[in-house]
């Protein structure tokens, strides 16, 4: 699953969780890796482990603290800044295009259209599905309008930042 952290300059941070492996019930691994320009920088692991009702985390397994419990956040804060937070997408209007367009931000296979042009949607709602790095991810909009044109059909392979549809 792919997140982006964006601050309030619209820098990116972007994360991949690419590996999760549960060795019992109360012991979960997470592999993740930091990504940019479509490079991985940095690979890591972290160990979540569940004891007496709290949450411990380590990076080593060995040494382990204990940390809130965690909801999925929209918004994170950081020492000087507020990032928020998209899991398995970035709206259209912050991936470099105007704010109806829809580009890829990674190399991908359109699996799935969910829409048809002159179609009303809103925003936030899954308008096409592309398999990038063995998994689907729900592309969706980030404004509400219809349908101005699709530029791709299902089965296109497509490369990052082609513009695949435009909503106005």
């Amino acid at each position: 699953m792919r997140t982006y952290l964006i601050d309030s300059e619209n820098s990116e941070y972007i994360i991949d969780l690419t590996k999760t492996v549960q060795h019992s019930s109360k012991l979960v691994e997470y592999e993740f890796c930091t990504v940019t320009e479509n490079k991985v920088v940095n690979k890591e692991s972290i160990f979540i482990r569940k004891l007496a009702g709290n949450y411990y985390c380590s990076d080593d397994n060995k040494a382990w603290k204990k940390i809130a419990r965690q909801h999925i956040p929209r918004r994170l804060l950081n020492v000087d800044q507020v990032l928020k937070v998209y899991r398995g997408f970035k709206p259209s209007g912050l991936s470099g295009g105007a704010s109806g367009e829809l580009l890829t931000q990674m190399p991908g296979k359109v699996v799935k259209i969910n829409i048809e042009v002159g179609q009303v949607v809103k925003k936030g709602e899954c308008v096409l599905i592309l398999e990038a790095m063995k998994m689907e991810n729900e592309i969706k909009t980030s404004v509400e309008g219809s349908v101005k044109a699709i530029h791709v059909s299902e089965g296109d392979a497509l490369d990052s930042g082609v513009l695949m549809v435009e909503i106005e």
